[in-house]
């Protein structure tokens, strides 16, 4: 899969219904923690606004969100992350709330410079959820699906927001929607500590926030 460089920009932004920024209880590892970072979106102090223009993808921070568009089909995917620098080998929580018109994703474990592509943790528009590793994580150079497409009836549909809720607990990796658990696999081999997002072909997403936090 080619991958691609991202410049910076704004562009208009895409309309989703929202939902409110109270993200409740916090249930998860109770070990002291060591790394945190939340960005809300209320500006672009993290530096997540870009152009490639090339490749018809866009990204903007306004109104509170971040605003992240793919419209082109030169790749089956476009990705767009920030470094984190948590340990990757201890417990770490990653939260998010995402909607969009087509399908997109918390892309974590992202490393550009060893071509290690991370994994995805996808909703559609219509409500479907599921795992995948994007290559170059050890298990060889192709996409693979590690959670199945599944939906269920807490999760919001048409092109909704969702809170999705990544965790790693020691060698476990538990995936929640709407703080309902949707799987419970074991951990895979994280080659970075990049977070952000994924955006599948012709798809125009928007997130209203990114926390992580790591644990000892």
């Amino acid at each position: 899969m080619n991958r691609l460089l991202l410049l910076l920009v704004l562009i208009p932004a895409i309309v989703l219904q929202s939902c409110s920024r109270d993200r409740g209880p916090r249930p998860g590892p109770v070990q002291p923690r060591v790394f945190s970072y939340v960005d809300e979106f209320v500006d672009d102090r993290g530096n997540w606004s870009f152009a490639d223009q090339a490749n018809f993808a866009y990204g903007v921070v306004s109104n509170g969100s971040f605003k992240f568009d793919y419209n082109d089909d030169l790749s089956p995917a476009y990705y767009v992350s920030k470094r984190m620098g948590f340990n990757r080998s201890d417990d770490f929580t990653i939260y998010t709330r995402i909607g969009s018109n087509n399908n997109m994703g918390l892309l974590f474990g992202y490393n550009e410079a060893t071509n290690s592509y991370g994994y995805s943790f996808m909703i559609d528009y219509d409500g479907y959820y599921a795992l995948y590793d994007e290559g170059g994580n050890g298990y060889g150079p192709d996409i693979s699906e590690l959670v199945q497409p599944a939906t269920a009836g807490f999760i919001h549909r048409d092109g909704d927001y969702n809170d999705l809720r990544l965790e790693q607990r020691g060698s476990r990796w538990l995936g929640f929607i709407n703080d309902r658990l949707v799987f419970n696999i074991e951990a895979q081999r994280l080659k970075g500590t990049n977070v952000g997002f994924i955006n599948v072909a012709f798809t125009q997403g928007e997130a209203d926030y990114l926390e992580v936090q790591g644990y000892e």
